[in-house]
């Protein structure tokens, strides 16, 4: 094997560096579509130099690997087909099949007896986060039976969004990820093309509108009765954590918003609040929130669900509120949840009420592109029951779906020819038929191998079948259509387009799809993004549908924009606020949230509509990196640090009493003699001298640490540092550098230079949890400081890596001390520890609700 080509940058990146990912006998790539990781994992294949077993996800995935090793690797296959195998149970130099096979023969143990004597090997997994929960089990089963493997991983959506325990699973497979080839490199190179996400919003149907409002005012009705409950107040003082809260620490610990949640409520009501709860929560009486629905779900789920010794509710108010959240559909699991219920969730993303964004997006795009419109529609269900029987009977659809869409599309006359792609319905043009056959001809199926039927009530469409023999061309056939522009307007599945599908005449997606996972919303995103080669100048708009909740108690929209938030939270590209920030997460498309739905939709169609914005965009975000730019894992921090406001105001304090104390005593000398003025001078001086160390060490600290930007650097260093001495980080501490970048919003991201991709992710884990909100670490930093008698407290969570013992914490103790500031270590597993902890957990709670920090991905 030789590679015949010229590797792209990205690539010889990749390549270049591939010794040290093999370090640990793995080597574990993301690579989006489009950036060749097919070849990247033959190149690897053939610098391992081992027989090698490959193993996909399907037929057609397990083929590219035989296809691409001609001519790319081997001027010729047939003097080697010898050494390539497609058969696991007869395994060669290079075995390739699919994980189904894998499975099967682990089934039968014979065959899999063959496949572990295979010896030194080279196991290469392309996405192997398809696998289904039973396929772990010989995939693990295999390492374990292989006693020399390299094991090469390739993926092009990582499971991010899965559950700890997956991605656990995941990792102990195939390793940390070592190196990641990201969208905006792609576009750099031309292997994609400039895109932009926007999203649509739609009103939800009357009934679902009903039913929303019915939650809504059944919660704030609940809080109204609770609120003015003459006898509720007198039982919360009798409740245990109320008073004797020391005794029921432990529990307070696990929830202390149910505590809190008690406290406010009482303080709402005019009831003097005891001592001990305040103290061991750490909460002034004057700094108590106001009381509201958010309060109100832990407080409920506290008394009706929580046994605290012998104390119990009233029964017969207990049941009249378990009965009322029961009937409003508050209650999940047996849990209080003011959230939407899944089966809420689900009619919402799939309201009717979509049907009429994808005309005003149809409409928009059809206005613009005219003729050079390629759109795709993607939908979870075909509806095939919902196809009209005449022409202009009334449609009013129930849900949304493939026939739903395609039909209201046909009805409004967008001027485009639609079409239906699904595994069980073809719908194309009457116009088409003869390119129809045209195409199918020139891909070798028979044109009587195509018929076509009459559909009455969609005039100007017909029904497409192939016989069984031709029916896997149907996909090609339709496609070739779409390229042609015999059809413009194509609805199908995501089941059958989502993923693989190879069209890059595509320009407008719309993702009418309830997908929340990030594998398969990539996926199907990964349909548009693609060059064309009729089309150099190709800019791709996908759109995103979601029906607001008019009902949402937090004003955030509700849950179907909640699903589109975790959606994004895996998609980079450019911001639409005129920075030059590539970054994941939706709030690059700066959507204004605060202004009707209308005006909303009538921003985004104006950008939308202005393509060569796009491309500018993207040209000079771009050119903002470097060379060496790519995706980085970064941390990304909110407001200003709690430590850095703390030195500020520490400073400001100590300034004021220095020049205050210095002021009089200047005065106090220039009046020497009278004895009013010379007290005030004593006085002054006594005040100078006070202020003096503080004011040293807190304006030393403010000049050392300023700006945010270079308190969050020198925070970093210290984690560093800090890590490389506890041997977490993969290098020396000088391999390393802090760099810290501003996102969107004001907001601020931190991350490493110098290391591995697995070294990025330990320092952002590590910085998540120093800066986030504290939970249950084995050591905190406390800060306090005090001038003027006003007390100020800081807790920052000591990272699990720096926390394992009391050594290495003492040592990152010292290191923030020297570097940050005073800070005092305290060890959570004793009494008073946990009295802090309780502490810093309300704290944190109170700050916002909300982590100060978040995982991103940045162009850096």
């Amino acid at each position: 094997m030789h590679f015949s080509g010229e590797w792209r940058d990205y690539q010889a990146r990749v390549l270049a560096e591939m010794d040290g990912y093999l370090d640990d006998g793995r080597l574990h790539i993301v690579a989006a579509p489009g950036s060749g990781k097919t070849v990247l994992g033959l190149e690897a294949m053939r610098r391992v130099g081992r027989p090698a077993l490959v193993l996909s996800p399907s037929l057609t995935i397990r083929n590219q690997w035989a296809d691409r090793l001609e001519p790319l690797f081997l001027p010729s296959l047939d003097a080697q087909r010898a050494h390539i195998s497609r058969d696991i149970a007869a395994p060669a130099d290079m075995t390739i099949g699919t994980y189904q096979a894998l499975h099967a023969a682990y089934k039968r143990d014979a065959e899999f007896a063959a496949l572990a004597g295979l010896g030194p090997v080279t196991l290469v997994l392309d996405e192997c986060h398809h696998l289904r929960r039973e396929w772990w089990n010989a995939l693990f089963a295999l390492r374990d039976r292989l006693e020399d493997m390299v094991i090469v991983a390739l993926t092009a959506t990582p499971p991010y969004d899965s559950s700890h325990a997956e991605w656990s699973r995941y990792e102990q497979l195939c390793g940390p990820i070592d190196a990641e080839i990201g969208v905006p490199e792609l576009v750099r190179n031309g292997d994609l093309a400039p895109h932009q996400d926007h999203v649509h919003f739609s009103e939800p149907d009357a009934d679902i509108v009903e039913a929303l409002l019915r939650r809504r005012d059944a919660v704030y009705a609940l809080a109204a009765e609770i609120g003015q409950d003459p006898d509720l107040p007198d039982m919360l003082l009798t409740h245990p954590f109320l008073v004797e809260p020391y005794q029921h620490q432990e529990q307070i610990l696990e929830t202390p918003e149910q505590l809190s949640a008690m406290l406010f409520y009482l303080s709402s009501r005019g009831i003097a609040l005891p001592d001990e709860p305040l103290a061991m929560l750490g909460v002034r009486h004057q700094a108590v929130p106001e009381f509201n629905h958010f309060w109100l779900e832990p407080m409920l789920e506290c008394l009706l669900h929580r046994k605290i010794g012998i104390w119990r509710l009233e029964e017969t108010r207990a049941k009249a509120w378990k009965r009322a959240l029961s009937e409003a559909g508050l209650i999940t699991n047996h849990r209080v949840d003011f959230s939407e219920n899944l089966d809420l969730a689900r009619v919402l993303a799939g309201s009717t009420g979509k049907l009429q964004s994808v005309v005003e997006i149809a409409r928009a795009e059809s206005g613009q592109l005219g003729d050079a419109l390629r759109m795709a529609v993607l939908s979870d269900h075909v509806r095939v029951a919902e196809l009209p029987r005449e022409p202009d009977a009334p449609y009013s659809p129930k849900r949304l779906g493939v026939v739903p869409i395609f039909e209201t599309l046909r009805r409004v006359e967008i001027g485009q020819p639609l079409g239906v792609l699904t595994g069980s319905l073809v719908i194309v043009p009457d116009a088409a038929q003869a390119a129809a056959r045209e195409a199918a001809e020139d891909s070798g199926i028979p044109p009587e191998d195509l018929t076509f039927s009459a559909l009455p009530g969609c005039p100007g469409y017909c029904k497409l079948d192939l016989a069984a023999a031709a029916d896997r061309g149907r996909v090609g056939l339709v496609t070739r259509l779409v390229a042609a522009g015999h059809i413009r307007v194509l609805v199908g599945t995501q089941a059958l387009l989502g993923e693989g599908w190879d069209a890059p005449s595509i320009n407008s997606l719309v993702l009418a799809s309830n997908a929340a996972s990030y594998m398969l919303s990539n996926q199907m995103r990964g349909r548009a993004i693609r060059t064309d080669p009729d089309a150099p100048g190709k800019v791709a708009n996908i759109w995103h549908l979601a029906t607001v909740d008019p009902a949402d108690l937090d004003g955030k929209a509700g849950p179907d924009y909640a699903r589109l938030v975790r959606r994004f939270s895996m998609f980079d590209g450019v911001a639409e606020d005129g920075t030059s920030v590539i970054e994941n997460g939706i709030d690059r498309l700066d959507i204004a949230m605060s202004v009707p739905v209308q005006d909303r939709n009538a921003l985004t169609m104006a950008r939308a509509g202005n393509r060569s914005s796009t491309a500018r965009q993207w040209q000079k975000s771009l050119g903002a990196g470097t060379p060496r730019s790519q995706l980085r894992e970064v941390a990304e921090v909110s407001g200003s640090m709690g430590s850095a406001t703390l030195h500020m105001r520490n400073t400001l304090k100590t300034t004021m009493i220095g020049s205050l104390g210095g002021g009089l005593l200047t005065a106090g000398l220039s009046v020497f003699g009278l004895g009013l003025v010379d007290t005030l001078a004593i006085g002054g001086g006594a005040a100078l001298l006070y202020a003096a160390p503080g004011l040293y060490t807190s304006v030393r600290l403010w000049v050392r640490n300023g700006t945010l930007e270079k308190r969050l650097r020198q925070v970093g260093e210290v984690l560093v540092e800090g890590l490389c001495h506890c041997g977490k980080l993969s290098r020396g501490e000088d391999a390393y550098t802090v760099r810290v970048h501003e996102g969107l919003k004001g907001r601020h991201a931190i991350t490493i230079e110098g290391g591995t991709r697995a070294d990025q992710h330990r320092f952002v884990d590590a910085m998540m949890e120093l800066l986030g909100p504290v939970q249950n670490p084995r050591y905190i930093l406390r800060r306090e400081g005090q001038s003027l008698g006003f007390r100020q407290l800081d807790y920052h969570a000591v990272p699990t890596p720096l926390g394992a013992n009391k050594e290495e914490a003492e040592l990152f103790c010292n290191l923030w001390t020297k570097r940050i500031g005073p800070a005092r270590l305290i060890f959570t597993r004793s009494a008073h520890g946990r009295k802090v902890l309780l502490r810093a957990r309300t704290r944190s709670m109170a700050a916002g609700l909300q982590s100060p920090v978040e995982r991103r991905s940045m162009w850096l």
